[in-house]
């Protein structure tokens, strides 16, 4: 992990809100044509680097789930556990919001990036 910024996922709703967007799947048939789109609800987010549920919420803390983290630059890069986080990227420092971050300089949207794992 490199160049981007850590932000707490409890503490921020819009980072919620994207995490929990459904993931599209779109098929194609023969030609090229769009024939199918299926959005699979998610259930939990995971970590990317080891795959433990984390926290989205206050309440999900309060119930022993390892604290999650967004890596966001323009985009939502990662999501890691507090685990991972010490283990790979001790040195970045963890903000509370977006806004915190990057001083609103950073306009996540309808284009996001979201790499991150779900089940």
């Amino acid at each position: 992990m490199g160049r981007g910024k850590l932000v707490t996922i409890h503490t921020d709703p819009r980072i919620q809100r994207l995490l929990w967007r459904p993931i599209t799947i779109v098929g194609f048939d023969d030609g090229g044509a769009i024939n199918d789109v299926e959005l699979i609800k998610k259930a939990t987010i995971l970590c990317d680097s080891c795959g433990q549920q984390v926290a989205v919420t206050e309440k999900d803390l309060n119930k022993g789930l390892l604290m999650g983290y967004a890596l966001c630059d323009e985009g939502i890069i990662e999501v890691v556990c507090e685990d991972c986080r010490r283990r790979y990227s001790a040195v970045l420092r963890v903000y509370e919001d977006l806004e915190q971050a990057f001083g609103g300089e950073l306009a996540l949207g309808g284009g996001v990036r979201c790499g991150c794992r779900s089940r």
